[in-house]
This record gives C-alpha cells, structure tokens and sequence, in this order.
C-alpha cells in the first residue's frame, strides 16, 4: 500500500517562481488529475493507494478522490470538534481508512491532555466514555476507530502504548527532533499483544490468512 501525500496537489497546486524567496508571487495551477494514476494502472496490476486528502476540501478535491476509487483518510483527533466534522464515525464511509492519528500528529494520550475542556467533553460523550484517566481514554478512542465502518483501521504504536508527547514522531513546520522515535524490543508485551489482538477479532479485522 502506497499513501499519496497531498492529494489535493493532482487537483490544484500553488507554485512559487523560482528564486523567489517568499510566496507572494505565486499562483494556483491545475493539477494533472488522474492522468498519472490511470498511467500507473496501466503498468500495476494491483495498484492499492491511500489518498492523504486532509486540509481544505473543495468540491473539486471530492469529485477527484471519488473518481480515483482511492480511500481518503479520517483521522479522529480533528473529529472531536463537533458533530459536522467530517472525521467523526458518523460521517465514515466504507472506502476510507481511519486513523486515531498520524505521524504528523502528537500521540492520542498527550492530544487528550492538551486540548481543551470542551472538546474533551465532546469527545467523551461522543464515544461513550466517562473515563478521566487518559490511558483509559486513549484505549476508549482506539475502540472507537476500530468501530468506524472504515475497510481499514490504522493505529499508531504510540497509542496501543499509550505514550505522550515524547513519543511523537513528526512535528510539521520544524526541522529538529522529528523521525527519531523508535520502538524497543520490550515495548511490545504479550498483554500488550493480546488486548490488540482481542479488538481486532472483535471487531472482524483479522485478515482472512491471519
């Protein structure tokens, strides 16, 4: 599986001119549309993408990712806001893939304890949770994407070991300090292994081979 980053860029990018030491001169081109993946297609027999369609989403960006066939992504921690968001369960459609969080975002346990009251609120009424210990409440939004009717469920590692902030893998805008997070051996315990193994089963995720 390949995760296409910035797919709105096939729909329309923002060009800067060369030299130019700021953005101010720049302008929104068309994109190429399908014509690189329908070339792709031609030359992969199973061509299996994820479209990173996160950010601003106009009429365009819809009709593209809906014509493509890819998955777009939802990602939960920008769904507790309200109930409109689109990255609330409700909203899921079967073709999507449904993250707790990405590599761009601080792990589920320290966005609990980072956001604001309200949302927290929200986002435990939301997935039924009366928890008030953020362990408990990152493994009660891990349920909660494993419920989505999303085909395809992805947790980071950081989540299942409910890690903070330390943890995070990639902070956009900076250049210090990302990419440097790696799993130890005795991270994974069998406990460990067992309650993800449990959620996957209960909710029907297991591949069919596993």
């Amino acid at each position: 599986v390949i995760r296409i980053d910035h797919f709105h860029g096939f729909c329309e990018y923002y060009a800067v001119p060369f030299g130019d030491e700021t953005a101010e001169h720049g302008k929104l081109n068309k994109g190429p549309g399908m014509d690189l993946f329908n070339t792709l297609a031609g030359q992969i027999k199973e061509l299996r993408i994820i479209a990173e369609d996160l950010g601003n989403v106009t009429p365009e960006n819809e009709a593209l990712l809906k014509e493509s066939g890819f998955p777009g992504m939802k990602v939960l921690q920008y769904g507790f806001t309200s109930w409109d968001s689109c990255y609330v369960n409700h909203r899921h459609i079967n073709n999507c893939v449904v993250y707790t969080g990405t590599h761009d975002n601080t792990p589920t346990r320290a966005w609990a304890e980072e956001i604001n009251e309200g949302e927290r609120d929200f986002c435990r009424r939301y997935i039924n949770s009366m928890n008030t210990d953020f362990g408990a409440l990152t493994w009660d939004i891990i349920r909660e994407a494993y419920r989505s009717v999303a085909d395809l469920c992805i947790i980071p590692l950081q989540d299942y070991l409910c890690f903070g902030k330390e943890a995070r893998i990639n902070t956009p805008g900076t250049s210090l300090g990302n990419w440097e997070w790696r799993l130890k051996p005795n991270y994974l315990s069998e406990e460990l292994k067992y309650s993800i193994r449990g959620l996957t089963e209960l909710y029907s995720r297991v591949p069919k081979e596993a």
